[in-house]
């Protein structure tokens, strides 16, 4: 699999933040009992449901596999919403990738409506140390009694599971839920919007969990959930959709070389994606159609942009290529949305200016109403500047520039 590295960031905020670092300062962290439950009262299932749409309500985008009757869902934040009678709730889950240190899928889970990722319960799938897989199906690990909710009250409960990590990285699918009640007929809760947001590793909380500039990324220390796509979305009472990738550009970078697809606005009709393949898995963009979308796209362009020479032909030819791919993409987008409010964001950190530019060049020559563009101060405003993962914004940046897009976006929304 081919590596993708974190996103560009200008050299003057990686100096400041880490003190020129050397390449053996670096180290790489496990965890190997974060995520697993222990001590779990014992149940008896008394009620499983396969998938189906009844039971089970996605969010997210996904695709089922009639082959082993498997519904996936990989990207960012995507997931699944069941509702039952019981104390306990269990599912069995197929994933790829189980059996690595680096890259094993994590889900996280939230009960009965409350959506604060803190309070969120995290879930390791892994086939190793504390094993919670119990055998191999062809190129998937099968989790047979994952457990999502245990030792609630007897009563009525919804359970909301989203995937962590990113669709890059690792698979995961349900195939059945089982609970010692009964499982109801899908409720949940009725959210004002539909946001759907376009990025890079930011967009999927790339080492936001990490304490540390010079960790190595994991998938243990990336986390959806604390994104600023996510911490927006809350703020709104919406849900939310990622369709974002570490290392992806707008239009080229360097980091996605060789991939395929190998930018984001290819993905726009994807239900997931995987290094380097033809097996595409195709999304009917008229399942989820989004009140917001929001791109924030540009830092990995930097990754050759910002390294040629300003002056040179191959500069300009990046720069126009760049904003011509933008808004081939703005049109895409409105044309399957037709009434979205449209946001061309930042990401959070600075990155090169002439990227920044073109994005303020591109809203200002437009005639649309319903694009605007949107800019953060969280990165000065934050008092803690540590950018872990190489170079990535902290939690603290994610919070403050999700309620800054949130404000934003807030007085278009309740025209």
């Amino acid at each position: 699999m081919k590596k993708i590295f974190p996103i560009a960031i200008l050299s003057t905020l990686i100096l400041s933040a880490c003190n020129h670092p050397v390449e053996n300062s670096f180290y790489n962290k496990y965890d190997f009992d974060f995520g697993i439950e222990k001590d779990i009262t014992p149940y008896q299932i008394n009620d499983t449901k396969s998938y189906e749409s009844t039971y089970f309500k996605m969010h997210g985008r996904y695709y089922f596999d009639n082959n082993i009757q498997v519904c996936f869902f990989n990207y960012s934040s995507s997931g699944f919403e069941i509702t039952f009678i019981g104390t306990s709730l269990e599912a069995c889950l197929y994933t790829t990738r189980a059996d690595n240190n680096d890259n094993r899928p994590y889900i996280a889970v939230c009960i009965d409506n409350d959506y604060d990722p803190e309070k969120a319960t995290t879930i390791q799938l892994t086939s190793q140390t504390n094993s919670n897989s119990e055998r191999r199906s062809g190129n998937y690990f099968v989790h047979e009694h994952i457990v999502l909710a245990h030792d609630l009250e007897n009563t009525k409960h919804t359970v909301r599971v989203y995937k962590r990590s990113e669709c890059l990285i690792s698979k995961v699918g349900v195939k059945s839920v089982s609970t010692d009640g009964e499982i109801l007929p899908v409720e949940g809760k009725e959210l004002d919007l539909k946001m759907e947001f376009f990025g890079d590793s930011v967009t999927c909380g790339y080492a936001v969990e990490s304490p540390d500039y010079f960790e190595r990324f994991s998938s243990r220390t990336e986390n959806s959930l604390k994104t600023y796509a996510n911490y927006c979305a809350n703020e709104l009472n919406s849900d939310v959709s990622h369709i974002s990738c570490g290392g992806y550009p707008m239009y080229k970078s360097k980091y996605a070389a060789g991939c395929n697809p190998d930018n984001i606005p290819d993905m726009f009709s994807l239900a997931d994606v995987e290094y380097q393949t033809t097996i595409r898995h195709e999304w009917n963009n008229q399942l989820y159609i989004p009140d917001v979308v929001v791109i924030a796209l540009g830092a990995n362009d930097g990754s050759l942009i910002d390294y040629s020479n300003p002056e040179s032909e191959q500069n300009k030819d990046l720069l126009a290529n760049y904003k011509s791919s933008y808004v081939n993409f703005i049109n895409k987008i409105r044309n399957n949305y037709p009434d979205a409010l449209i946001v061309v964001s930042d990401e959070i950190l600075p990155i090169y200016e002439k990227i920044t530019s073109v994005m303020d060049e591109i809203v200002d020559e437009s005639s649309d109403s319903k694009l605007i563009r949107a800019k953060f101060t969280a990165f000065n405003d934050a008092k803690d500047k540590m950018l872990p993962g190489e170079g990535h914004p902290n939690k603290e940046m994610h919070q403050l520039a999700g309620h800054q897009l949130a404000e934003i976006i807030r007085p278009y929304i309740n025209k």
